[in-house]
């Protein structure tokens, strides 16, 4: 579905980071789905930019957007009231279940990954919010992230003592209180994830994969469960423990 919507709002979340907001009703998306943006009317860039989900409430789309090139940073150009065309919603995205929960996030995988703490809170579910950057001022979301989850846990790699992370936050943490953990951030943290073999199942958003975010490209395919599959198309989704890195 292509859709040509106005900026009702935009907002910049730190200095490399904002946010847009858009009216769209009658959608229903789920945590892990994604939209492709069109950039520009020209050739350049030539793909569309994959934008995960980050909020979807009372028909108000919330994308959250990283500059990390041209084409994001021509998206970072635009206004309220300018027009954005929209194709999407895309992935297969989850349905979580009332389980006592663990959310992961490193960076911008905390866009996605707030979605899914929004779906959580509506269930009702207890779960814990764990969310780690680079260095303090990365940070986004942060009192939302406090007002949703049961407990919420920030960390930064900047610190004075000893280099923290996501990934050695959850050697710290009773995985008895939890059923269930979901994951989205850098590839690499992600890869020192499953090297601990966790007790609960991970579900790892695979957002930092993503080419085209169509199947054109065949960029986004990882070795899942033996056979190859496309994170655009199967996922993004994916149990963590299923995905093999090597390939």
């Amino acid at each position: 579905m292509t859709k040509v919507l106005k900026i009702q709002k935009k907002v910049w979340l730190n200095k490399n980071i904002f946010g847009l907001e858009l009216f769209y009703p009658e959608i229903n998306p789920l945590p892990g789905q994604f939209f492709q943006i069109r950039v520009g009317e020209g050739l350049d860039p030539f793909l569309n930019r994959p934008i995960s989900v980050a909020s979807y409430r009372r028909n108000r789309l919330l994308l959250i957007i990283k500059i990390l090139g041209k084409g994001t940073g021509m998206l970072s150009e635009k206004g309220d009231g300018e027009s954005l065309i929209l194709l999407g919603p895309f992935g297969k995205g989850i349905k979580p279940k009332k389980k006592r929960s663990l959310l992961l996030a490193g960076g911008i995988g905390v866009a996605p990954l707030y979605f899914l703490a929004e779906y959580l809170n509506k269930l009702r579910a207890n779960f814990t919010f764990l969310y780690g950057t680079k260095t303090p001022d990365d940070f986004i979301l942060k009192r939302n992230i406090i007002m949703l989850a049961k407990e919420s846990i920030f960390i930064t790699e900047q610190v004075l003592r000893k280099k923290r992370t996501v990934v050695s936050a959850v050697k710290e943490i009773d995985l008895r209180d939890y059923e269930v953990a979901y994951a989205c951030g850098p590839k690499e943290m992600l890869i020192e994830l499953q090297k601990l073999n966790l007790s609960i199942p991970i579900y790892a958003f695979c957002e930092d994969f993503l080419g085209c975010g169509c199947g054109l490209c065949l960029g986004c395919a990882i070795m899942y469960r033996g056979e190859y599959k496309r994170i655009c198309e199967d996922g993004p989704v994916f149990e963590l423990s299923e995905i093999d890195f090597g390939v």
